[in-house]
């Protein structure tokens, strides 16, 4: 089983679309960029991305970031306030990521893409078990889910956001503080009852840089 599972994890990054998770389609050249940023890092700190060479590593397919405001969120606004961000690349080992890449559009262009930062924290294997999650789900066995990142950074909320054609499926990432289940598929309407009175919170806070 466990075999299996690892399996079908494998073929959702590869693009393959057996539990009908699917990833939107990034601005050309990303890849090509994400490889040679990682090469030059690679010459000065070979000890990036866990020491291994970006021969051993494959690139994932990317997924877009997805932003949420306080006010939004605080007037029970979520999915349709979401501000669009850049694109992040996971570096995978086998099923592991060893870290991640974030490319932005360039905004004279719209469409070419530029270096935004490398990363080597948590959040890429949280996402890849989250996606291991939405795998097993009914709902992705009965209509297409689009991958996205969903946050808001002045309530340290950070999510997998999978969208469908008629619902949408909210996994939260750690750490959560024990304000909401990491890890546990949420509804946009259970999502906003959680980060709602968080962000009003929040938004009381004096000097608040919003």
């Amino acid at each position: 089983m466990k075999s299996k599972l690892l399996l079908g994890l494998v073929l959702v990054l590869s693009g393959y679309c057996r539990a009908a998770i699917t990833y939107p389609k990034a601005p050309d050249g990303g890849r090509q960029l994400v490889t040679a940023n990682a090469n030059e890092i690679l010459r000065s700190d070979p000890s990036f991305l866990a020491g291994f060479r970006i021969e051993e590593l494959t690139i994932a397919n990317p997924y877009r970031n997805y932003y949420v405001g306080l006010t939004n969120l605080a007037s029970g606004q979520l999915l349709a306030a979401v501000r669009p961000g850049g694109w992040t690349y996971l570096f995978m080992h086998g099923t592991n990521a060893v870290g991640a890449e974030e490319l932005i559009a360039n905004e004279k262009t719209g469409n070419a893409l530029q270096f935004n930062g490398f990363y080597q924290s948590n959040f890429s294997n949280e996402t890849l078990e989250a996606l291991r999650i939405a795998e097993k789900l009914p709902q992705t066995r009965m209509q297409d889910y689009e991958v996205r990142r969903l946050g808001s950074a002045p309530i340290l909320f950070h999510a997998l956001w999978l969208h469908g054609k008629s619902d949408d499926i909210i996994i939260p990432l750690g750490a959560t503080f024990g304000r909401w289940n990491a890890l546990q598929p949420y509804s946009e309407s259970q999502m906003i009852k959680l980060l709602k009175p968080e962000a009003k919170k929040v938004l009381k806070q004096p000097n608040l840089l919003r």
